[in-house]
């Protein structure tokens, strides 16, 4: 028997709810358009209007939910969500690996094994993948059915990401998670490419960039912290298009038109300077901030001075000290990694302070997290990109 389960949310909160049996001989089609309709009536609604993405997201997952986006009049809830169910109670749902392998059974490749391959790749290389999950499984696959199974899933997520950021610049994606402050940081890390990839890349390498956001801290224990609400993004594109999809990303969780404050937290590169507006903190990383120094004076007593300027909040006698050091020098060299140190401190000036300490009035998180501060990117780095490009 097909079955649609209709519920409104209010506050993250069911308001009403009604399960629809139909019993007749009527296309699937027929029977959750007839089912959406009984479900608007008994709730007095009319009927939403089927957009891009609530098509897609019912075809995967027999699941989809309507906003205000979706309806003529307005509503007094925060969406309707529709949920076929199968005759035995459960909640009718696909595999996204096995639907972009085509896969109709599990004769094939079972769901435990894609799921395996998956995990696997991450720290492990192709080839000890495959031993791995064979070893594991009893299933014979070669280092290249992994890859394939890789490609497959790599190809299907691009897709996805081109969607998902079509459906943010059409308007119709909106988070539902709204916070009066939003943290963000973004970084880059050059990866050394094989195969055809190099011959189209300088020296042989590129840049992934990724970036991440998530709305405070959370208390775990005694002096631990965990990111709440994160998001990460992560990719080879350019800076344009990583922007588009990193706001897209963004904007899937966060509902961005309630945020007051954006603060974003980065090294100064140019391409990451670029995803920020106006009214977006940018704070300079304070790893990147202090290492620039570690690496560009070379004297240990003028570093301490510089990094105990920089702690003291001290900006203007930071760059009257750089210069004053400019001056006695007489290598050449040492001459102009200072003016390289100068240089890079002026680009980000704006950023050399703390987010806590630009005037912001932050409001507070209506959640209970704290506003600690920033600089997890290079964990980030290694945890995300890294530790899983080693191979």
């Amino acid at each position: 028997m097909f079955r649609l389960w209709g519920k409104t949310f209010l506050h993250n909160r069911m308001t009403n709810d009604l399960v629809v049996c139909n019993n007749s001989e009527e296309s699937r089609t027929t029977k959750i358009f007839q089912a959406v309709t009984e479900i608007c009536q008994t709730f007095d609604l009319s009927e939403p209007i089927w957009l891009d993405i609530n098509i897609r997201d019912f075809k995967r997952h027999s699941k989809t939910r309507f906003t205000q986006d979706n309806f003529i009049d307005s509503i007094d809830f925060d969406y309707l969500e529709i949920q076929v169910i199968e005759e035995d109670g459960a909640r009718h749902f696909v595999y996204l690996l096995d639907e972009t392998l085509e896969l109709t059974n599990v004769g094939l490749l079972s769901t435990n094994m894609a799921e395996l391959l998956v995990k696997g790749i991450t720290e492990l290389s192709y080839r000890e993948c495959a031993a791995k999950v064979s070893e594991m499984t009893g299933q014979t696959i070669s280092a290249m059915g992994v890859w394939n199974v890789i490609q497959a899933l790599g190809e299907k997520i691009c897709e996805e990401e081109k969607e998902l950021t079509e459906d943010y610049k059409k308007g119709h994606l909106k988070g539902e998670k709204e916070v009066p402050v939003l943290f963000e940081e973004a970084d880059g890390v050059y990866i050394n490419l094989q195969g055809k990839d190099r011959k189209n890349a300088r020296q042989g390498k590129a840049e992934m960039k990724i970036g991440i956001a998530y709305d405070g801290w959370r208390k775990t224990g005694s002096n631990r912290y965990a990111l709440e609400n994160k998001v990460v993004v992560a990719g080879f594109s350019r800076a344009k298009e990583f922007h588009e999809y990193r706001e897209a990303a963004i904007g899937s969780m966060f509902d961005l038109d309630e945020v007051s404050q954006r603060i974003l937290n980065a090294d100064g590169a140019s391409w990451i300077k670029k995803v920020k507006d106006k009214s977006t903190c940018f704070q300079l990383d304070p790893f990147h901030r202090n290492k620039a120094v570690k690496e560009k004076i070379h004297h240990p007593k003028a570093c301490q001075d510089i990094l105990e300027l920089l702690q003291a909040e001290k900006i203007e006698e930071v760059f009257h000290y750089l210069e004053l050091y400019r001056n006695s020098l007489c290598e050449e060299g040492e001459i102009q990694d200072v003016e390289d140190l100068i240089r890079y401190y002026e680009n980000n000036r704006e950023g050399l302070l703390p987010y806590q300490s630009q005037g912001l009035e932050l409001p507070e998180n209506p959640d209970g997290l704290e506003y600690r501060n920033m600089g997890t990117m290079e964990n980030h780095v290694w945890s995300v990109l890294a530790k899983r490009m080693k191979h």
